[in-house]
């Protein structure tokens, strides 16, 4: 047996790729042994072994399993690029370091990457090439994000995956003195409609997350989210899961449902686009306790970036930018700017003056 596959190694290992391209479209959950199985059928090897193939076994899990990504996922890592299949780097709180992934080719790579897609029930692919999703990798959950090759200038995909706190976050981990400590609980008990801005990877969700607990557990929470990160256990909680290319299923659609809810306080994990329109409408209309984050550089820019969303996504063309951003500055009362896993500035939003808005800095 064993000089049998030795001869026919890469015979076998083809036939075994083929069989298992084309399983894994119709059933994401196959198995090793099932696979096998099917190899002893096709080269009638009728009583072979599973571990006289062991090269079969090792080449499914790195695929099938993601294991060529295990040792990137160190406990304390924010993020890892894949800039190709053979390296990619980790991102930590104070450094970066270039590691080298497992041994596999290019086509075993993408293959790897397109399971994962099949696996969240997520298309991906040349008329898809952006997908974000959460996944379980290494017995962990992490956020994944994958690039097509088909617009990259190597032709080479990309995967990015961000680490997911396992336990609640609490506003301890962001090194407030007690005055401020005391400050932003009381934002929350006082139903503050509470927009947090940063960049990318500096703390915005879970900042977000360690808000939750100061809540009422009385009170009913509804969070409206299109990549599954708030995972707390508040026990009035109703999460909805966005679909974007399913229909009646936005996080546009979901913050209209929302209301009709009876929601003491809502949620949406991040304001990117048209979702920011009935988000605000909602503050306008009376509804207090609104959290959200969004992407910018300042507490002030993100009054801008909101501004410059709801211009972009509102159905009524003719409102004027100045009036948006008055609306904003009325219907937000406070933005808390992160950066690194810190408050760098809070503001008390109060007014505006044309395209200006008037401000109170508190922190």
């Amino acid at each position: 047996m064993k000089h049998f596959i030795s001869q026919y190694h890469d015979e076998i290992l083809a036939a075994f790729k083929e069989n298992y391209k084309k399983i894994i479209i119709k059933n994401p959950k196959l198995t090793f042994e099932s696979l096998f199985n099917l190899i002893v059928d096709e080269f009638q090897l009728k009583g072979a072994l599973a571990e006289d193939f062991s090269f079969l076994h090792v080449w499914f899990l790195q695929v099938h399993d993601q294991h060529f990504l295990h040792d990137f996922l160190d406990a304390d890592f924010i993020e890892v690029c894949m800039h190709s299949h053979t390296y990619g780097v980790c991102t930590y709180l104070h450094e970066k370091k270039l590691k080298h992934a497992a041994q596999m080719t290019q086509e075993d790579y993408q293959l790897a990457l397109e399971v994962m897609a099949l696996k969240a029930e997520i298309k991906w692919n040349f008329q898809n090439p952006f997908a974000s999703f959460s996944f379980k990798l290494n017995q962990q959950f992490v956020r994944i994000t994958l690039i097509h090759f088909s617009v990259t200038a190597n032709n080479v995909s990309k995967i990015f995956i961000r680490s997911q706190p396992h336990l609640e976050p609490h506003l301890s981990m962001f090194q407030l003195e007690p005055d401020q400590l005391q400050f932003i609980e009381n934002l929350v008990n006082e139903k503050k409609n509470i927009l947090i801005s940063g960049s990318t990877g500096s703390g915005k969700t879970t900042f977000l997350r360690s808000l939750i607990p100061l809540i009422n557990p009385n009170e009913h929470l509804v969070v409206l989210e299109d990549t599954y990160e708030i995972k707390n256990t508040h026990p009035g909680q109703t999460s909805m899961l966005a679909q974007s290319d399913t229909l009646k299923k936005s996080l546009k659609d979901y913050c209209a449902y929302a209301l009709r809810m009876s929601p003491d306080r809502m949620i949406v994990g991040e304001l990117r686009s048209e979702e920011i329109v009935p988000f605000i409408l909602a503050m306008n209309t009376g509804h207090k306790g609104l959290l959200s984050t969004v992407h910018a550089n300042s507490a002030v820019e993100a009054v801008s970036r909101c501004s410059l969303l709801f211009s972009l996504y509102s159905e009524s063309k003719d409102i004027s930018y100045s009036l948006v951003t008055r609306l904003i500055t009325k219907s937000v009362d406070y933005i808390i700017h992160l950066e690194n896993k810190k408050i760098k500035e809070c503001i008390r939003l109060i007014g505006s003056d044309g395209e200006m808005p008037f401000y109170e800095t508190i922190i």
